[in-house]
């Protein structure tokens, strides 16, 4: 797969079956000589198995406190944005505008994009933004590719994607992404591990369960090196109400499509299993469906 870079001075959307995996390929097609900026929604620790994070220059839309994080919201984005530009070329790659549209509404993402093309266009840098498909509607996705070009991409056998060998963590003789997840139809609540039942080895069963499920649970996986047992199971028990919160949605979804706002569903459907803005989707469900 290859991709068609924007050119300098422009901006260009990918509408992505899977924004990591695009990620991959495009990260393997940037020289080393290439500055390159990437904003995004996937974990330090996911993009660490795919390109070398000290090489490049990267900020994680989270409200988690982390180094590398950057408060998820269209000002600071467009601050970042604009600071960098100012100087030297490159491409900067952005994905998780369907998070900050949870936040800010899609008008104010428009906008965005809308002034984040002006400000390009006096600059050697170019822009990537990575949309997974379906997580807007065809209006939305219209209005955007209107700002900035859909990118085209061409399959190319020749092309091997090379991934950065990591190991993680290591007790485990298996790295997650060696389990390809088997989807289910829908979230589903599994049986909570009692304090007495958590090790090491329920916890990893019940990530991988979890993944399995669809659900990006991320944010679990440094519990297995803990020391602290106690503090394992802490996190555990906060990502657990996190993904009780997220069947819970997944359920009233099955309303919100069954009353005709399938696209809406299935976009919220995919947002939740981010585990990411809950109550905010939880809100915005409660109201389309008191309509």
């Amino acid at each position: 797969m290859a991709f068609e870079f924007p050119n300098q001075g422009r901006v260009g959307t990918l509408i992505s079956s899977s924004v990591k995996d695009d990620f991959v390929h495009f990260s393997s097609q940037i020289n080393s000589e290439q500055q390159l900026m990437v904003i995004t929604r996937l974990s330090p620790r996911r993009l660490i198995r795919h390109i070398d994070l000290d090489q490049i220059e990267f900020r994680w839309l989270t409200m988690q406190e982390s180094p590398h994080s950057i408060n998820p919201s269209l000002e600071h984005t467009n601050h970042l944005i604009n600071s960098r530009i100012q100087t030297e070329s490159g491409i900067i790659w952005i994905d998780g505008l369907e998070y900050l549209s949870d936040r800010q509404g899609f008008d104010a993402v428009h906008s965005f994009v809308r002034n984040m093309v002006d400000s390009i266009s006096n600059s050697s840098w170019s822009v990537l933004i990575a949309i997974e498909e379906k997580t807007f509607d065809k209006m939305q996705i219209a209005q955007i590719t209107r700002e900035a070009n859909e990118i085209v991409l061409e399959l190319n056998e020749e092309i091997e994607v090379e991934t950065v060998n990591i190991t993680t963590p290591e007790h485990s003789e298996k790295s997650f992404d060696d389990y390809k997840p088997i989807r289910t139809e829908g979230l589903k609540l599994l049986t909570k591990i009692s304090k007495e039942g958590f090790t090491q080895k329920t916890l990893r069963e019940r990530i991988i369960q979890w993944r399995n499920m669809g659900l990006d649970v991320s944010i679990l996986e440094p519990a297995l090196s803990y020391q602290d047992h106690d503090e394992a199971y802490k996190l555990y028990l906060e990502v657990e109400e996190l993904v009780r919160t997220a069947v819970e949605l997944d359920l009233r979804l099955d309303l919100l499509k069954d009353s005709g706002e399938s696209a809406k569903a299935f976009a919220y459907k995919y947002r939740i299993r981010q585990l990411t803005g809950l109550e905010e989707i939880s809100r915005i469900v409660n109201s389309l469906l008191s309509n």
